[in-house]
């Protein structure tokens, strides 16, 4: 998870390709155990690479349909719409910070676009908003990035092209002014999802949307959570982050919630 020693190890001379797991955790000791097994077997080698990580529970649509009557109730504005990646553009664009919970959760300890609070990065004073509001996090821990494949060398210092799609890597930046709410403050490094469209293409469509706007292929992505608790999984845990927190504005499922009367 130490992404500054993994920049190093991807700067070495001798390494021409880095794959590290997005979950270090003793949750993938069983993974392990299957790769050890299966080497033993001589099968090992016939193993697909890992291609998602977008392995957790879906949204259930009874919590779906939970979380508009308890909206409702509160006397929150719910739309539904046949477009939330370009309301949620639309709104990041504004300098908004939009909650987005949809398709199935991430497996590991990365926020991926499907459990994430999603910002502007160019807007320094997103960073103060976003720790005032939800996050409380302390002044050293920055914040991410994800980054349109193709947008990746305007913003990303890659030139081994090592594949980043799990925020588990460190590299420099190259625009750090325009992005500054998703680097470090201190050397300006950047710790990217590097976002293939076949990986989350609803997700992919939202910066898309956001490039349409303002130019910049690239959004701040942060996990979707209150400081010190995990990240929300259901419809109702996202709903109930909306509740206690500063938050605004939730998309989860075919739903847009603004947290305010009318």
């Amino acid at each position: 998870m130490n992404v500054k020693t993994n920049k190093v190890l991807s700067e070495l001379s001798e390494v021409k390709e880095l794959f590290i797991f997005p979950s270090c955790g003793d949750e993938t000791n069983a993974i392990g155990a299957v790769w050890a097994y299966l080497t033993q077997q001589g099968k090992a080698r016939k193993i697909d690479p890992v291609s998602s990580m977008y392995l957790g529970p879906d949204l259930d649509q009874e919590q779906i349909a939970k979380v508009e009557e308890l909206a409702v109730a509160k006397g929150y504005k719910i739309e539904k719409s046949d477009d939330i990646p370009a309301r949620i553009a639309e709104l990041l664009a504004q300098g908004e910070i939009v909650a987005r919970c949809n398709g199935r959760e991430e497996f590991g300890a990365r926020a991926l676009g499907n459990r994430s609070l999603l910002a502007d990065p160019s807007r320094w004073e997103t960073v103060q908003v976003l720790n005032d509001a939800i996050k409380n996090r302390d002044f050293w821990m920055p914040f991410a990035c994800t980054v349109l494949e193709p947008c990746e060398d305007q913003y990303v210092d890659n030139s081994k092209h090592i594949s980043a799609p799990y925020m588990i890597l460190a590299f420099d930046s190259r625009t750090s002014k325009e992005i500054i709410a998703g680097t470090h403050p201190k050397d300006s490094t950047i710790r990217p999802q590097i976002l293939r469209k076949e990986m989350n293409p609803d997700y992919y469509r939202v910066i898309e949307e956001f490039k349409k706007k303002t130019g910049k292929g690239i959004v701040l992505n942060t996990s979707f959570n209150l400081h010190g608790e995990p990240m929300v999984s259901s419809a109702v845990d996202a709903f109930d982050v909306l509740a206690r927190s500063g938050l605004k504005y939730l998309a989860v499922g075919p739903f847009f919630i603004t947290k305010s009367s009318g």
